[in-house]
């Protein structure tokens, strides 16, 4: 399988997983992210079986979200490890992600790397784990 075929395969069964297997509301999260990922400052990363969006917020500053069709933490904390290796190779110092799933916790001490957390109220109105990286 080609490196494209395998992020669509990625970014499809996790806009399915999400759209609660709703093939019409996958497709549109799916043309959400390619229409995004045309953007400048934004990027998809593939690393293993997890994709990540990255995108730049400011000098050194970016925000990820990620995609993964691999349900382990043990799997998603080394994809975080392989993460953190090329956003310190391109130069980013601060990295952060907002979640309410408890393997970002999971990943945060397997990982070792220097997770700092703390609640912040989203524009959605919710409060969320914000999962800050500093590289």
């Amino acid at each position: 399988m080609s490196e494209q075929q395998e992020v669509m395969r990625i970014a499809t069964e996790f806009c399915r997983k999400q759209s609660g297997g709703n093939e019409e509301k996958a497709q549109e999260m799916l043309q959400g992210l390619a229409a995004l990922v045309q953007n400048e400052g934004v990027r998809l990363v593939h690393l293993d079986n997890t994709l990540f969006l990255v995108m730049v917020k400011g000098k050194g500053l970016v925000e990820i979200h990620t995609m993964a069709v691999d349900e382990k933490s043990s799997t998603l904390a080394k994809a975080f490890v392989k993460l953190a290796a090329y956003l310190k190779g391109i130069g980013v110092k601060v990295a952060y992600t907002y979640s309410d799933d408890p393997r970002y916790a999971v990943v945060a001490k397997r990982t070792r790397l220097p997770f700092k957390q703390k609640k912040v109220e989203a524009e959605d109105g919710k409060t969320y784990t914000a999962f800050y990286l500093e590289l």
